[in-house]
């Protein structure tokens, strides 16, 4: 007796799902780097359904991806939440993709080749193509061209681990600077800041290429840190005992 033949029906039933469960998770992660989904809020499956257009399971395997990136906390008792932010949270976080991504930059500095160095003029003229308008959010192909020109710079580098965990890095930071917009302005020059990273990049200066880009990523910290109200230093001893002050009013003492 002939054995059913089930491989192809395996293949074809979860090409679908895995398919599903790729754009579930790439729309979802969007939605949390742009703070559609706001930081701490509960990800209610039945609720996602409808908005994502998907059953519960694909839904459950792009939020535990998403743990695994940072970008979403996993409890057994609770399901999942979008990670919460918070002033020191960013400012580790700063630092390690200071340290992360001037480690991937002098490693292509060295190995760059002529192919490396004509991306990183491409990228760098493609970001200068899109206008960079004053309005928030900033246009979509404006963020895109950003990344690629991260990417272009960090693109020769040998190692890819490093290259992974700063993916990683980089889509925290973005989630910050995104949520800090609507709050922040900022009179820097963006456009400035990239032409000599990437100028000191190309005549291979490492050191001087580490240092903007250490520089560039800690500006955009400052920005982020001074703009959304949730990330606002706390209020000193002396700021506090003034606010408390004014809320006690001495009682008026009875004839």
């Amino acid at each position: 007796m002939a054995k059913p033949r089930r491989s192809a029906r395996t293949t074809s039933s979860t090409e679908p799902n895995v398919s599903l469960t790729t754009s579930v998770l790439d729309r979802l992660r969007t939605d949390i780097l742009n703070g559609l989904v706001e930081p701490g809020e509960k990800l209610r499956l039945e609720h996602l359904t409808s908005r994502y257009g998907s059953g519960r399971t694909p839904l459950r395997e792009a939020c535990s991806r998403l743990a695994a990136e940072g970008l979403v906390v996993a409890s057994e008792q609770r399901g999942f939440r979008v990670a919460p932010i918070s002033r020191d949270d960013l400012t580790d976080l700063t630092r390690t993709r200071q340290r992360i991504e001037t480690l991937a930059l002098r490693d292509a500095i060295n190995y760059g080749d002529s192919a490396w160095e004509a991306d990183v003029r491409s990228a760098l003229d493609r970001l200068a193509a899109v206008t960079r308008a004053p309005s928030r959010p900033l246009p979509v192909a404006w963020e895109n061209a950003h990344r690629a020109l991260h990417l272009a710079l960090l693109g020769a580098c040998r190692s890819p681990w490093l290259l992974r965990i700063h993916g990683q890095l980089y889509d925290q930071t973005e989630r910050y600077r995104r949520l800090s917009e609507a709050y922040a302005g900022s009179s820097r020059d963006v456009e400035g800041e990239h032409a000599a990273l990437v100028h000191a990049a190309l005549n291979r200066d490492a050191e001087r290429a580490c240092a903007l880009l250490t520089e560039h990523i800690a500006k955009t910290a400052e920005v982020v840190l001074k703009g959304h109200p949730k990330l606002s230093p706390p209020p000193t001893c002396s700021t506090r005992m003034t606010r408390m002050s004014t809320k006690r009013r001495p009682r008026t003492q009875r004839p």
